[in-house]
């Protein structure tokens, strides 16, 4: 009897025990251009400060190369695109919920340069120079900047001229650290990018006649296993606090509801 009491006792114990332990965080996974990389270490912080029991995980790479993961199935619950056309193959896709998606940000194409370098360089119409060897631009294919760089030089007639000086890139972060550390003469970023580090200067804000226009859409994956912690997250990444980190960063807030 002693020991059947024993038992009772343990297992009631056990059970409050139990009851008491915290909740384990719900994992949401954020696919993000890599140009979105500096708002989002401080956003981070801020949603997981909001929401109660989200642990955010962000994956940050060229749009188009997340958009390919994407609709191979990789377990992401939004994505943050920095290319319409990448985000708009998802939605066509039906990997992305029309009804929980908006295009959210704007940004600038620019022209930069390393700060240390000792290359004259003033504008555009320079870059054909023979001084300047090295230009670096993202994959077209796969980064958005490096895509807009593209249609900005063919629309120069200066892409086939330029062609044996092109570096390509597989993020806009590599771009910027191509310039930071002066292996490049020159590369073509967004203005955020640029604005994000002492180490290259801007020698040109690029015409917006020729590309088309910067916008960053943002969505919850339709496939999400995490529903309603994907959508905390998407309703607090176009929430007015977030707007407000945005637009320190010089983002342009755009939404298109």
């Amino acid at each position: 009897m002693k020991t059947y009491i024993f038992i009772l006792m343990m297992i009631f114990i056990s059970g409050c025990a139990s009851s008491q332990e915290p909740e384990e965080p719900t994992e949401v996974q954020v696919a993000a251009a890599s140009s979105l990389q500096p708002v989002f270490h401080e956003l981070e912080e801020e949603i997981e400060n909001h929401i109660d029991n989200i642990d955010v995980v962000f994956q940050f790479g060229g749009s188009g190369a997340l958009q390919r993961q994407i609709e191979q199935g990789a377990p992401f619950d939004i994505f943050f695109s920095a290319s319409e056309a990448d985000f708009a193959a998802l939605l066509e896709a039906e990997k992305i919920n029309p009804e929980q998606s908006m295009d959210l940000l704007g940004n600038k194409l620019v022209l930069i340069k390393p700060a240390a370098t000792e290359t004259p360089i003033a504008n555009l119409e320079e870059l054909a120079h023979s001084d300047i060897e090295t230009i670096a631009i993202g994959t077209p294919e796969s980064v958005p900047a490096g895509k807009f760089a593209q249609e900005t030089l063919e629309n120069l007639q200066m892409w086939g001229i330029l062609d044996d000086k092109i570096v390509q890139a597989r993020s806009a972060r590599q771009i910027l650290t191509y310039n930071e550390t002066n292996n490049v003469d020159a590369g073509f970023v967004f203005a955020t990018d640029a604005a994000s580090s002492e180490d290259v200067e801007t020698v040109e804000k690029i015409d917006t006649s020729l590309h088309r226009n910067i916008i960053y859409p943002l969505g919850i994956i339709e496939e999400t296993d995490q529903p309603e912690a994907a959508l905390e997250v998407y309703n607090f990444l176009v929430s007015d606090e977030a707007k407000a980190v945005y637009e320190a960063y010089g983002y342009e807030v755009t939404i298109d509801e």
